[in-house]
C-alpha cells in the first residue's frame, strides 16, 4: 500500500514519539546501570581477556560509559562513549571494533546497543541488568574487522568501589 507524504510523515512522527516516550519513561529515577562493574571472567566467554571494568555515570539526557579491558597479552583496551537512549548515533573513542553506536532502551533493565564501523552495522549487543541490580550480562554478535563472525556473552558484577 502506498502512502503519501503525510502518511510517511505521520508514521515517522509516531515512531519518534514512541522512541522518545520509552527513553523518557526509562530515564525517570536512578539509572539501573549507573555505577562500577567488574568483568566476571569465569562466567564470561570473552577469549583472551584477563580482566575488565566498566564505569557508567549519568549525565544530562543520558549516560557516559568508560570501558577498560586487560588482555592476557598485548596492550590494554580503553574506550569511552556518552549519549542517550534515543537511537541517535553516538561516537565511540578508542575502540578498534566499532567507532559509533546507537542505544535503544527497551525497559529499565534492558538496552540494545547497535555497533557501527564506518557507518556499517558490525554488531548488536543486548545488555540486561539483573532485577537485584548486582550483575549485568551483555550478549553480543557481529563481525570483526578481519571479517570473522563472533558471538560472546559477558557477565559483570557490581564493584564494591
Amino acid at each position: 500500500m502506498k502512502r503519501g507524504i503525510w502518511g510517511r510523515t505521520l508514521a515517522g512522527i509516531a515512531a519518534l514519539c514512541l522512541v522518545s516516550s520509552v527513553g523518557l519513561a526509562a530515564g525517570k529515577g536512578k539509572e539501573a546501570i549507573a555505577g562500577n562493574w567488574d568483568l566476571d571472567v569465569a562466567k564470561s566467554n570473552m577469549a583472551g581477556i584477563r580482566s575488565g571494568h566498566v564505569s557508567v555515570s549519568t549525565v544530562k539526557d543520558g549516560f557516559k560509559a568508560v570501558v577498560d579491558y586487560v588482555p592476557a597479552s598485548g596492550a590494554a583496551i580503553h574506550y569511552e562513549y556518552s549519549g542517550g537512549y534515543d537511537g541517535m548515533d553516538i561516537p565511540v573513542a578508542g575502540n578498534t571494533y566499532f567507532d559509533s553506536c546507537t542505544m535503544l532502551r527497551i525497559d529499565r533493565n534492558t538496552t540494545i546497543r547497535t555497533e557501527r564501523r564506518g557507518g556499517k552495522v558490525v554488531g548488536i549487543t543486548t545488555i540486561e541488568i539483573a532485577k537485584d541490580g548486582k550483575t549485568f550480562s551483555a550478549s553480543s554478535k557481529g563481525t570483526l574487522p578481519d571479517g570473522h563472525q563472533f558471538a560472546r556473552a559477558t557477565v559483570f558484577n557490581r564493584a564494591k568501589k
